[in-house]
Parts: structure tokens; sequence; C-alpha cells
């Protein structure tokens, strides 16, 4: 279970090197609505992909590419967004209830999305939000808030555990 004081303690602001930007990417599967991707750059590394009806592109997974694997927990879009690359964006992360403050770093995409990602330096939290039911992120400088829901996402994690496994890591 996520509690703040832990919270606090794994997420932090990584280095920017590897990222999941202009990756050599491929389909691993699906699981409960959420595509299993593998990020060859990235270790290999999986992570779990969902495009809300909104259009807001989740990803959450895993980079092996480090000495300790590193978590991540990234929102991308194609519509206009007031993020530039490298622009650091404080926010609240709240699980569930628990509350925790972060960074996110924003950043290009592939394909024209635009966004930002926060990496952690535990992966059991990216797992441990499969356990978890909505996820709201709110930045700081009163941007609206972002809510996720989390549906599916236990299915998913099972499913990127596999996909981890399989990668031989």
């Amino acid at each position: 279970m996520i509690t703040p004081n832990r919270c606090i303690a794994v997420v932090v602001l990584a280095a920017l090197s590897a990222s999941t930007a202009h990756a050599q990417v491929t389909e691993y599967g699906s699981e409960a609505g959420w595509d299993i991707m593998v990020n060859q750059q990235m270790g290999p590394g999986c992570f779990v992909m969902h495009t809300t009806p909104e259009g807001v592109q989740i990803q959450m997974g895993i980079n092996r590419a480090k000495e300790a694997p590193e978590g991540f927990v990234a929102l991308y879009t194609q519509a206009p967004a007031d993020v530039k690359a490298g622009q650091t964006i404080a926010v609240t992360f709240d699980v569930d209830g628990d509350k925790f403050s972060g960074d996110f770093k924003g950043q290009q995409y592939q394909d024209g999305w635009r966004g930002a990602y926060v990496r952690v330096n535990n992966p059991d939290f990216v797992y441990d939000l499969a356990k978890r039911h909505k996820l709201t992120i709110t930045a700081d400088d009163g941007r609206p808030p972002i809510v996720i829901d989390l549906t599916g996402t236990f299915a998913a994690f099972e499913a990127l555990r596999a996909c981890q496994n399989a990668q031989g890591s």
C-alpha cells in the first residue's frame, strides 16, 4: 500500500537521459483496456498505455536501462497543451486520498503527442498503482486537474510483469 511518507520518499525527478520519446516501441499485447508495450531503449523495459475518451494518453512502466530500474508515469495529448519540452511542472498527486508532491518534466513525444512525465526511483510504486482506483494529478500552477481511472490496471500490470519477464528482466 502506498502511504504519503512512502510516496514522498519514492517520487523523485531523475536525470533526463533516457525517455520514451522517439524510442523503438513495439506492442507486446493488451489487457483490460490497456496496451502493453516494450521500449527497447529502456533496457528493454515494458509499460502500460491507455488513451482516455478525452484524448489523454497515460503511460506507466519500468525503465530497466538504468543500473537501478526506475518507474515512470507519463501523460500526453495531441490537443494543444501549454507544456514545453524540458519545462518543470510542480504537481500534487492524489492516489485514492493519499497526497504527495512531485515534478513532471515537459516532453514532446512521438507522432504529435506532447505532455510530461515523472520518474520514480522505486519501480514498486508503479506496480502499487495497480491496486488503486483513481489517480488525480493537479498542477500547482492552476491547470485543471487530470483524473485517471485506474480500472483494469491490476490485470494490465500482471501482463506488464509477464512482459518484463519475457524481456529477461
